[in-house]
């Protein structure tokens, strides 16, 4: 099982670095919270508007060091009505670069 689990995880890290390198450049705290979401939406397609890739303005955001606005673009979206208390978590870790306990 964690065999599949490593592999599953191996697979979205590559994702994201074709897609958007620039992920990398962030605090360790924030590359997790992309990470996670990733792993959760896949990276889905700026222009289809899906996956992660889909927050557009967020992920502008997150590049520009906006970390506010992007934990607003995260909670004012479908996924966090549907991550429940994770979705509170990772858009607190996003704003203050802390991953809350």
């Amino acid at each position: 099982m964690k065999q599949l689990l490593d592999r599953d995880v191996s697979t979205t890290l590559a994702k994201l670095d074709k897609a958007m390198p620039s992920w990398r450049e962030m605090d360790e705290v924030r590359q997790r919270v992309i990470a996670n979401m990733c792993f959760n939406l896949g990276i889905g397609s700026a222009t289809a508007g899906t996956g992660l890739l889909g927050f557009k303005n967020t992920l502008a955001a997150m590049q520009r060091g906006s970390y506010s606005v992007a934990a607003a673009g995260m909670r004012n979206s479908k996924w966090f009505g549907q991550v429940g208390a994770r979705g509170v978590r990772l858009c607190r870790a996003m704003e203050t670069g802390v991953m809350p306990s």
